[in-house]
């Protein structure tokens, strides 16, 4: 069964947010933090801790496949890689890539379906959920005042996946690639020197073949130097309906790390 989205775990930090956007826009003071200069490059790596949930039908009449079907795990820690390029103070080209892997395996406890091939009850199966994002966007930054900022932009994640299920009789694998656009918007608020609060929501649909999203809350505290340490809150949720696969996966948990900007 597919997990509803859980607005309680997010939307407070929204609100929060916007709370503190209230006192900042009237007017108290905070130190503008951006890359200095015509060019500044920014870069995040850190660890995602993932939470998977969702369905999955591989091949025209699939079987709806669950991670608990397949014996797969639905708790992971997976890297995250951010690099972002500052132009002109308040335009930002970013290039993000989060991987989600996932593996399993279990004695099925019903018929399957997967592209093509039958797996019959009781058969013991091994599976692979391999999904990567490579995502660039534009955004430009609106300044409200010295410490609060607003951030629009589009841009493009492109997903690709790799699903596999052997067994000893039977195996097969489905491999599939969609190009996403995306628009979004971010807030960030700085109520005290080297302190943000930040959040971000980016998504679009392309109609029946699919959709994404992404919102993320979190905090960013500036150490020492171009040195910063974040921690955020994610929710990404994908949906694909295309070349014979038809799939919505919703991934979420808490990440931090952290963050170098020159």
């Amino acid at each position: 069964m597919i997990k509803k989205f859980n607005a309680s775990k997010i939307l407070p930090s929204f609100f929060v947010i916007l709370g503190l956007a209230y006192f900042v826009f009237l007017g108290v003071p905070i130190k503008k933090v951006y890359a200095s200069g015509v060019l500044g490059l920014e870069i995040k790596g850190g660890a995602y801790f993932q939470n998977l949930t969702g369905h999955l039908a591989v091949g025209n009449g699939g079987t709806v496949i669950t991670p608990s079907l397949l014996g797969m795990q639905t708790t992971k820690t997976e890297p995250m890689l951010k690099v972002a390029l500052y132009v002109l103070y308040d335009n930002r080209i970013s290039f993000t890539y989060v991987p989600y892997i996932y593996n399993g395996s279990a004695t099925i406890s019903q018929s399957v379906y997967f592209n093509g091939q039958t797996y019959n009850i009781n058969t013991p199966v091994t599976s692979k959920l391999h999904l990567y994002s490579y995502k660039m966007f534009y955004d430009h930054n609106f300044e409200i005042n010295r410490y609060a900022s607003v951030g629009l932009g589009v841009g493009v994640d492109v997903i690709t996946a790799k699903t596999e299920l052997d067994s000893p009789y039977v195996s097969d694998t489905k491999n599939v690639s969609l190009p996403i656009p995306i628009i979004g918007g971010r807030i960030k608020i700085t109520p005290i020197n080297d302190f943000s609060f930040i959040g971000k929501i980016q998504g679009l649909s392309v109609g029946s073949d699919g959709y994404y999203y992404h919102i993320n809350a979190g905090v960013n505290y500036k150490a020492v130097g171009p040195l910063s340490i974040f921690a955020d809150y994610i929710y990404d949720k994908v949906h694909v309906d295309t070349n014979d696969v038809d799939g919505t996966l919703e991934f979420d948990g808490p990440e931090a790390g952290v963050r170098f900007r020159f």
